[in-house]
């Protein structure tokens, strides 16, 4: 009996359920005959939440999120359903509407691209054709606009600079007195380092001179010290050429 009132239960459960998502259906339906798109979506996307997997709203959310000015919303649904078509012609109309939701966006790279599958699929297809071209003229105006937007703030940006050439300008005391401190620190540095520079220049130099001087010194010893052997050896010989003599004996 327990078992029996539980089925009981879970199939009214059900049907209420079903009968929910249904309302909601029929309501949003209603809401968009009366052209109230904004309050007709809030009840599509009840009924979808609610509604069985086989169920597909995506055409009627799309066709009204589009009316409601929910371009965003409107993308989407157009997108799933060229995806779930079953037929070219069912995905050439979602297609379609996909690439006007995007030039309503602005999203002109999109709106082109999405023309271009609508031309694959429909090569003959004019009215995809014009709106494609149209797409790319306002994609390049976009670009340029852009370009032109990026160009004026770099242009204010170096005009800041050049009013500005010091930024130290915009620094609080603090920063102004430790940026001269390290600027002082650094010209110190510098100085003592051409000084160390300068020293061992004047070492180098000095000593090179010593040794110039220290080899004329070693070169006058020695001429002097030739000139003393010299002098030695004309003594030297004077003496041996009168005491050497023998004498001769006076017998």
């Amino acid at each position: 009996m327990k078992q029996l009132l539980l089925i009981a239960m879970c199939f009214w459960g059900f049907g209420a359920f079903s009968q929910n998502w249904e309302e909601d259906l029929n309501h949003a339906r209603k809401l968009y005959k009366e052209g109230n798109y904004k309050e007709a979506l809030k009840y599509y996307k009840r009924a979808e939440s609610s509604a069985p997997n086989d169920v597909d709203l995506s055409q009627e959310i799309g066709q009204t999120a589009y009316r409601a000015n929910d371009f965003r919303t409107a993308s989407e649904s157009f997108e799933r359903q060229a995806n779930n078509a079953n037929t070219k012609e069912k995905e050439i109309r979602a297609r379609t509407s996909l690439g006007e939701s995007r030039m309503k966006q602005q999203d002109y790279q999109g709106a082109v691209d999405t023309y271009k599958q609508v031309l694959r699929l429909d090569p003959d297809n004019e009215k995809a054709r014009q709106r494609l071209m149209e797409a790319k003229r306002l994609l390049e105006q976009q670009k340029k606009q852009q370009q032109n937007k990026n160009n004026e703030q770099q242009n204010k940006e170096n005009n800041q600079n050049q009013n500005n050439p010091q930024q130290n300008n915009n620094q609080n005391p603090q920063q102004k007195g430790d940026k001269n401190q390290n600027q002082s620190q650094d010209n110190k540095q510098n100085q003592d380092q051409q000084n160390q520079n300068s020293q061992s220049q004047n070492h180098k130099g000095g000593g090179d001179k010593q040794k110039l001087q220290d080899k004329e010194t070693e070169r006058k010893l020695d001429e002097f010290a030739k000139q003393e052997l010299n002098t030695k050896r004309r003594i030297d010989g004077s003496k041996g050429t009168t005491g050497g003599k023998k004498a001769r004996k006076d017998w």
